[in-house]
């Protein structure tokens, strides 16, 4: 087994010349634009704070409920509501992490797993023929207009994509994680 001496590396466990390939300077970016996104989404169906009147439109839990009823899943009350409040804050801490690079594959295998979640949420509706509407990221139609469908699939397909592309690369360089030391 080859061992590395970079700095980002401190143990050897990126293996060679990983944390220096051209793709995994591309992670910083790719940290920030998914995590950001996802902190933002988790901050915003939280509705923690507008901020002095900031933020566009900000949701309440109860808010996000409504809409994860309106899947029609046949879910129960207290399904829904454990749902509407664990959901965001998955966003949230899982966003923290990848913008952080901090734990950035478990952020952004969590993330992952969310985005593949959502996506099978999205095409049962149409193959249902259901029009929901999600405030995903609160009064802000992120890509996407109008009730859940084929642009929302596409949208979350670019998460998931970058969600693997760090689970793959890593965190790149600038990250908390190359910083950390061991006993």
């Amino acid at each position: 087994m080859t061992q590395t001496n970079n700095a980002a590396c401190p143990t050897g466990a990126c293996g060679p010349s990983r944390a220096r390939s051209p793709f995994a300077l591309l992670s910083p970016m790719v940290r920030l634009a998914l995590g950001g996104l996802m902190v933002f989404s988790g901050w915003m169906k939280l509705g923690i704070s507008d901020l002095g009147g900031l933020m566009p439109q900000i949701l309440s839990p109860l808010d996000f409920a409504y809409s994860i009823k309106g899947f029609k899943m046949g879910l129960s009350d207290e399904v829904v509501t454990l749902l509407a409040f664990v959901v965001p804050w998955a966003e949230l801490v899982a966003g923290l992490a990848v913008v952080l690079g901090l734990w950035t594959r478990a952020g952004a295998a969590l993330i992952g797993a969310m985005m593949i979640a959502f996506m099978a949420g999205i095409a049962s509706l149409m193959v249902r023929g259901l029009d929901v509407n999600c405030p995903c990221f609160g009064a802000i139609k992120l890509f996407c207009s109008g009730p859940l469908g084929a642009c929302h699939l596409v949208r979350n397909t670019g998460f998931l994509l970058a969600a693997v592309y760090l689970m793959a690369f890593g965190p790149g360089p600038l990250a908390l994680e190359g910083r950390r030391r061991t006993g």
